[in-house]
């Protein structure tokens, strides 16, 4: 009796919770590295599970109390500004072109507040992103997944992330939008839209589908994972022997493997990482003596930055989904997918970005009608 009591229990957590996406991804990649778990020693494995645990009751905290979080629209404002700004101004050098970058986040953000309920809107970022695919197979004379050069090349291209953004907020309206964003976002070759489409969709139109359901769901899509990362990798001039299974399970050891390394190296980046945009090539440098970019779970490279103190960024981080989450579903589908799959990555300049334009659109949208 008290078991069926648990698993009735275990029946009504929302799955689609911030918490429970935080938790889940650390767990697939955990479940994914069980093949490659004698490579890491075993006091690494019992420090990365205590850092990662800490984080994530810090980043819990404003879910487990009651705590009111208020609309602020000069904040989230002022907050999206300096970080577009900002961001653009060290990628691009140019104040203009960053302004000019700042402003046409903010377009779209009060486009979206204004029609938000209204089909039309989709349809044009639908639009907009196709377009942004055509570009760039144009521009660079290449279908991106079957050219490894031309995928590195478009790894900071606008045109790539507004065609992935247009794509994913768009796919999600209907099954049909669904598919031909699917397709698109596959031959454009990064993992990351393919699984942050699939997410959002399934949030958004099947927030209470069964557990067993979205088991099967995931097993399929990390299947698909593994056989498009395979495809990306016959293009390239590496030679791996895995079989696609076998990558995703290498690939989430060499997560906790760096992971290891970061809470090993005692380092404090003091921001060098998260706060700078592109920072994340950094990561290899301090850690491998070379400059790359490397995935480290959701938390990783906070700690690099600021150790265990990077705990306070994973409790503010709560407030901010909290505030998503309670806000409109539409953006909350989308900001559910970028969590998962930044379970794996880790919180970088990007992520920083999207995550200050959902927190505008979402306050402009709850304090709709009240002036500035």
């Amino acid at each position: 009796m008290h078991i069926c009591n648990i698993i009735e229990k275990i029946k009504k957590i929302d799955i689609f919770h911030p918490i429970s996406i935080v938790v889940i991804g650390h767990l697939i990649i955990f479940m994914l590295a069980l093949p490659y778990f004698n490579k890491i020693e075993l006091s690494s494995l019992i420090k990365i599970l205590g850092v990662l645990i800490i984080f994530i009751i810090g980043f819990s905290l404003p879910f487990i109390f009651p705590i009111k979080i208020k609309s602020n629209t000069y904040l989230s404002f002022v907050l999206l500004m300096i970080l577009s700004i900002y961001g653009a101004f060290k990628v691009t050098h140019s104040l203009l072109l960053s302004v000019i970058y700042w402003l046409f986040i903010v377009v779209v953000a009060e486009l979206f507040i204004k029609f938000y309920n209204k089909r039309i809107f989709a349809d044009v970022l639908f639009a907009i992103g196709i377009l942004a695919f055509i570009l760039i197979v144009l521009i660079y004379k290449a279908v991106p997944i079957f050219n490894y050069d031309v995928r590195m090349a478009i790894n900071s291209e606008p045109l790539r992330l507004i065609s992935m953004g247009g794509l994913i907020y768009g796919g999600i309206e209907n099954k049909a939008y669904f598919v031909i964003a699917f397709i698109i976002l596959v031959l454009l070759g990064y993992k990351v839209g393919v699984l942050m489409l699939f997410i959002a969709y399934i949030v958004y139109r099947y927030r209470n589908i069964s557990f067993k359901y979205v088991v099967l769901l995931a097993l399929g899509m990390l299947i698909f994972l593994g056989v498009m990362g395979k495809i990306i990798l016959l293009s390239s001039n590496q030679s791996w022997k895995l079989n696609p299974i076998e990558l995703l399970c290498y690939r989430a050891y060499f997560d906790l493997y760096v992971l290891s390394k970061i809470v090993k190296s005692n380092i404090m980046a003091l921001g060098k990482i998260t706060l700078t945009p592109n920072g994340e090539q950094f990561i290899g440098e301090l850690l491998f003596g070379y400059r790359h970019n490397f995935t480290t779970t959701l938390f990783g490279t906070v700690y690099l930055d600021f150790g265990i103190f990077g705990v306070l960024f994973a409790v503010i981080l709560g407030f901010v989904s909290k505030f998503i989450y309670e806000g409109d579903k539409k953006l909350y589908a989308i900001y559910a997918s970028l969590l998962l799959a930044y379970c794996e990555i880790g919180i970088n300049y990007g992520f920083l970005v999207v995550l200050s334009l959902l927190f505008y659109a979402n306050t402009r949208i709850k304090t709709r009608g009240i002036a500035w």
